[in-house]
């Protein structure tokens, strides 16, 4: 018999034949949505390996590409973003891109996740790369504050804003300062043009902060900095 625990089972296996049954045989479950509001599409998105045609069974029955399953203000957990956040699933996201799927509220999953190549590929779908910079957050300072260096060079490459400021008033720079993160990574905010001279709530500025430091590669760095 189909019930919504052998759906599931299905889904997350992979058994496209078995959903595509299944849901033929219970249309009433079509609709049916976890206790996290995941329907059959989040779910397959969520679940590492699903392959396009599972995708595509679950949008031809009318699941929708960009419904969410919950919501945090402005930002949705859409099947991209499963996909990009839970599933790693690259090949899936793609598809799901090219299919007209909305390429936002996916870039601080992928920049968690350490995934250079979906950055890269969200953002040559559209993604807003300063999403988030209305509330103090943009995925570059995201990165920058999980340590995920890789996706910070990466959203820099791809034009992000080096100046960004989260709430407090913080650029990159006071976040790494604040870390102890390694002159390389200050290296690369100076090949990005950020200014040393943006004071946060406080009325510190990086620069002064690197200028007070006692290893004169500090100060080079203050030095080569941007000013406004």
């Amino acid at each position: 018999m189909v019930s919504k625990t052998s759906l599931t089972e299905s889904v997350r296996r992979h058994r496209i034949e078995e959903v595509r049954e299944g849901l033929a045989a219970r249309p009433d479950l079509l609709g049916h949505r976890d206790e996290r509001g995941r329907n059959w599409l989040h779910l397959a998105c969520a679940t590492p390996g699903t392959g396009i045609a599972m995708a595509e069974l679950l949008l031809g029955l009318g699941l929708g590409i960009d419904d969410a399953a919950f919501t945090e203000g402005e930002w949705r957990a859409t099947p991209l973003w499963f996909a990009v956040a839970h599933g790693a699933n690259r090949p899936l996201a793609e598809h799901l891109l090219e299919a007209g799927s909305d390429p936002n509220h996916c870039l601080f999953a992928a920049a968690w996740n350490e995934d250079r190549a979906t950055i890269r590929l969200l953002l040559a779908h559209g993604a807003d790369i300063e999403e988030g910079a209305g509330r103090g957050e943009t995925p570059l300072l995201g990165a920058v504050g999980w340590s995920r260096f890789g996706p910070a060079e990466e959203l820099l490459i791809g034009g992000a804003n080096p100046d960004a400021r989260d709430g407090k008033g913080r650029t990159a720079l006071h976040l790494m300062l604040k870390k102890g993160s390694a002159a390389e990574h200050f290296a690369m905010f100076v090949r990005a043009g950020a200014r040393g001279d943006i004071a946060d709530e406080e009325g510190r500025t990086a620069a002064a902060i690197l200028g007070r430091k006692r290893d004169p590669a500090w100060w080079e760095i203050a030095e080569a900095l941007a000013t406004g």
